[in-house]
């Protein structure tokens, strides 16, 4: 977050305001004069309508102003014209305070595809192209196909990229006036920019605008999961098999397990049976460290992540399941050894991860957009983190339908039987009357019990999960048929509308008149905007609907935290079933807020480590663009290689020289790089050991001299002069001992395979950390 949006935030926080607003508010005027501005474009002709356009082009390039209700009156006109869609009011709220830099909360079904068609059309009229950045590929091209027409008529080109494109397609699709892509996508060429050795293997073009479609999906959810280019390496000494094999047959008495901190650690006679399993005198000397590693991962695998749960195997690969939107993620993986630790357990081929040769979370990569709006359904509930991390404010549409969705109280039962069998009787009644009714369950095994359940009793239904989300688009679309079932894991940013009466719509005042769509929530997540998205399915643009949550004190959320405690005092205190079932549903809404704070603690602590590097990771880049430029000069060679450019002059020239050093700097400098960030994660890694080490005992408390932030900061600076000394040495011997006849000859050096691109999910808990309670456990163990 840049000083400026801290200070402004600030001001608002001084002075009670919220960092949401209506867009009525601000935008209201402006939106009734696009309004009667498209009145009258409806006798002019297509060339008429993109020949104003030309005008508009021509203005924001040569003037550097764009006129907002000249070219959003333009898209309503054309939008009607050739898809037979007009933007309604409270699209065209949406798109002017996305045209302002808001992240825009418009619900479920009201048209989010359509409103970002004229922003992204007016922040490509400088010439600098807009990005409009989705959940995932098949929104991505779907988008596109859909919205073409409209682009196509005001002159416009329009390219998507697509996972598998070559470099060639996706350089002529970024240079288009408008493209439409995964913000994934876009993260992985940006690395890949980040590496090359000319100019013209760039793919991108340099950033200007970005619409962030599922913001808060993206910009709050994701941003703990850093995008990572990554190359071959020498693979741990250690035999994977082999410690699977051995987690195995640990036995409970083995091991402890600590369900909130998702952490294992090996109890004494667990260390004294894996010392004797594998013959080792001491588990925990120097020379044992990977073996030791190793074990611990093998143990993170088998009990705490769970197939068809946490992961799916599918195509001898472990492919990581999201916990927002239930999808299958490609390419993601956990970090540091686990995968391939999972890999292990489940008996498949083992895929080399490769070092990190760049990476970039997307809490980074989004502002590197000069320009940055978003929308989403559900973008209040997220409003202060869009506003800590990205200085955006949250702009509110109303419904241009009001909602007239009943939310019916929720349901707490004793245990997951007595739930499940409440779940079932609710389908059944309202299944009786005919109601499309949608059940949002927590995982893939969950979602295929209810539906085994379901078909004994008597009641079809389909079923949506990671297993088969390719046919996500057909099911959902379907659900709204009248007296469909549709068990799915969670639908967060599924990007297809609930239509009622089906994808077309047709049996609608059918379905209506037995009142629409039932949505069902079999457990609460940690996120309530999860929990929203799910509800938010029914009652689309003024149907009717209704919802309700059913969960039991077996769930993960109420163990996970020892909310089950806390509700049986409830219990003891007395009154009647249905006060101390609201007395509990309330305790579990409040924990759920509890949760979601812990969890922005986490993110903004991530943050402020992540800073640091991406403050280095600038410096290293404008070192990268003065090399990439030919015609630069570097200076470094002049000044301390003189004698030796003076042979290399004599017997090359003056331009295969040239080439040769910047060839040169570009692969040191991303070598150097590679070793900065293996030596930022050791030191991410044991900061709070370094933090133990800064601790004194005073009056039975422990008080900190530094924080682990601190420390952090401090080690990291003298990593990064550490790494920058090396390469200022390594590229004046390099350059001493050089023995090549042409530019094309010098080629990177120490990578044994391509170039992957993968993901993956990095954590931390502020102020009690894994490490302090496992140091504070084994202490603990010593005085026993």
């Amino acid at each position: 977050m840049s000083f400026k949006a801290g200070f402004r935030r600030l001001l608002r926080r001084l002075a009670g305001e919220p960092v949401e607003r209506s867009a009525a508010d601000d935008f209201g005027d402006t939106a009734r004069d696009i309004e009667a501005k498209a009145a009258s474009l409806r006798t002019r002709s297509d060339g008429q309508l993109r020949e104003r356009a030309e005008t508009l082009r021509e203005q924001a390039q040569h003037q550097g102003r764009v006129d907002v209700v000249d070219g959003l009156s333009l898209v309503r006109e054309a939008g009607e014209r050739v898809l037979g869609l007009r933007l309604h009011d409270a699209q065209v709220l949406a798109a002017v305070a996305l045209h302002h830099g808001r992240v825009v909360e418009l619900a479920t079904g009201e048209g989010k595809t359509l409103a970002a068609v004229g922003p992204a059309w007016l922040g490509a009229l400088a010439g600098r192209g807009s990005h409009v950045l989705t959940f995932n590929d098949y929104l991505a091209r779907r988008d596109a196909e859909w919205m073409g027409p409209v682009y196509q008529l005001l002159g416009a080109s329009l390219g998507c990229v697509q996972e598998g494109d070559s470099p060639e397609q996706r350089r002529e699709a970024w240079a288009s006036d408008v493209t439409y892509a995964t913000a994934k996508q876009s993260g992985f060429d940006y690395l890949r920019d980040s590496r090359v050795l000319a100019l013209e293997d760039r793919v991108h073009r340099p950033f200007h605008q970005a619409i962030v479609d599922e913001a808060d999906s993206l910009m709050v959810d994701e941003a703990r999961v850093p995008l990572v280019l990554a190359g071959g390496e020498d693979e741990p000494p250690v035999d994977r098999a082999k410690l699977a094999e051995l987690a195995a047959k640990l036995e409970d008495q083995h091991f402890e397990v600590e369900d909130n901190a998702r952490h294992v650690a090996l109890t004494p006679s667990g260390i004294r049976m894996v010392e004797a399993s594998l013959d080792l005198r001491n588990l925990h000397e120097d020379f044992n460290r990977e073996v030791h590693a190793g074990l611990n991962l093998a143990l993170h695998a088998r009990t705490l992540l769970h197939r068809d749960v946490d992961y799916v195997v599918a195509d001898e690969r472990v492919q990581v399941i999201d916990e927002f939107t239930g999808r299958v993620v490609p390419d993601r993986r956990w970090p540091d050894g686990l995968h391939p630790a999972l890999e292990a357990k489940e008996e498949l081929p083992h895929r080399k991860e490769g070092r990190v040769l760049a990476s970039i979370p997307l809490q980074h990569f989004f502002p590197l957009y000069p320009r940055l709006a978003g929308m989403t359904g559900t973008a209040v509930a997220a409003a202060d983190e869009l506003d800590a991390f990205y200085g955006l404010e949250v702009a509110v549409v109303p419904s241009h339908r009001a909602c007239v969705r009943e939310d019916r109280p929720d349901r707490v039962f004793s245990d997951r039987e007595a739930k499940l069998t409440a779940v079932i009787e609710e389908i059944r009644s309202e299944h009786e009357l005919g109601r499309p009714i949608l059940v949002g369950t927590a995982n893939i095994i969950e979602s295929e019990a209810l539906a085994a359940r379901l078909r004994d009793a008597g009641v079809e239904c389909r079923v949506l999960n990671a297993k088969n989300d390719e046919e996500e688009a057909v099911i959902v679309a379907d659900a709204g048929r009248k007296g469909a079932v549709t068990i799915s894991t969670n639908l967060a940013g599924r990007g297809t509308d609930i239509r009622l009466g089906g994808h077309e719509g047709v049996g609608h005042d059918e379905v209506a008149a037995v009142g629409g769509l039932h949505v069902i929530g079999t457990n609460k997540h940690e996120s309530s905007r999860v929990d929203d998205q799910l509800r938010g399915r029914a009652g689309r643009q003024g149907d009717p609907g209704s919802s309700r949550f059913f969960v039991s004190l077996e769930d993960d959320l109420v163990e996970r935290y020892g909310l089950a405690e806390m509700i049986d005092e409830l219990s003891s205190e007395g009154g009647d079933g249905g006060s101390w079932e609201s007395r509990a549903a309330a305790e579990i809404d409040r924990a759920q807020r509890i949760v979601e704070g812990q969890n922005f603690d986490i993110r903004k602590t991530l943050w402020k480590y992540s800073r640091m590097v991406r403050q280095q990771r600038e410096r290293i880049d404008s070192w990268r663009a003065r090399a990439l430029d030919a015609h630069a000069e570097l200076g470094f060679f002049e000044e301390g290689s003189a004698e030796r450019r003076a042979e290399l002059l004599g017997r090359l020239g003056e331009e295969e020289v040239s080439a040769i050093e910047h060839r040169l700097v570009l692969i040191e400098v991303d070598e150097a790089w590679c070793r900065h960030l293996v030596r930022i994660a050791d030191v991410r890694e044991g900061i709070h050991l370094q933090q133990m080490g800064n601790q004194d005992w005073f009056g039975g408390l422990w008080s900190m001299r530094k924080g682990p932030f601190d420390v952090f900061h401090e080690m990291a600076i003298e990593a990064f002069e550490e790494t920058w000394k090396e390469l200022e040495e390594t590229l004046r011997v390099r350059y001493q001992t050089l023995e090549v006849g042409s530019v094309a000859e010098l080629t990177r050096p120490g990578l044994t395979g391509p170039e992957s691109t993968w993901t993956y999910l990095v954590t931390d808990t502020p102020f009690e950390t894994t490490i302090i309670r496992l140091y504070r456990g084994v202490r603990k163990k010593m005085e026993e």
